[in-house]
């Protein structure tokens, strides 16, 4: 079980069975802030980073949250964490396309006004999506996934992942 502790607060996210073992000590320092958790469906565990499913089926939607304490841009990232972390983008964007073959333009970013806890959004967008061709965050209400709609693209992708990594 992932456990990420805030102060007490304790965050539980999805029993992850085959954990990455690429996991140092650094990470063990790792804590998720609640309010990026939030809405969101753990995928797997990258050498770097933790992946999520978005909770928003309108679009294929993931966020990478490295495992570093106390990182707020990527440039407080070592270089070898930004050169991870740009691996990993590419590779989730990989992925999505693969799943979605009629994606028509990926969209990434690091926004991070409402949470401040480094992490990146990695998603697919169409032509005919209900924002196309302005930006998603914050213009429509999510579709949330059902609980079994949510573990079948948690499992998609984990596949997509784990397939895109071996090339």
């Amino acid at each position: 079980i992932h456990v990420y502790r805030k102060d007490t607060l304790r965050v539980l996210c999805r029993t992850e069975e085959k954990m990455s073992s690429s996991k140092t000590n650094e990470d063990e320092d790792f804590e998720i802030w609640p309010e990026l958790l939030g809405d969101k469906h753990f995928v797997l565990s990258l050498p770097l980073c933790d992946c999520y499913l978005n909770n928003d089926s309108t679009w294929p939607w993931v966020v990478l949250v490295p495992r570093r304490r106390d990182v707020v841009e990527s440039i407080d990232l070592s270089e070898a964490d930004q050169t991870r972390l740009m691996r990993e983008m590419s590779i989730c964007s990989k992925a999505l396309v693969k799943g979605w073959p009629n994606i028509t333009k990926l969209n990434t970013g690091m926004i991070g006004c409402v949470c401040r806890q480094l992490h990146c959004h990695v998603l697919g967008r169409f032509e005919n999506d209900v924002c196309w061709p302005k930006p998603v965050w914050g213009a429509s209400e999510p579709v949330k996934y059902s609980e079994e709609e949510a573990r079948k693209t948690c499992e998609k992708i984990e596949g997509l992942i784990r397939e895109c990594m071996e090339k």
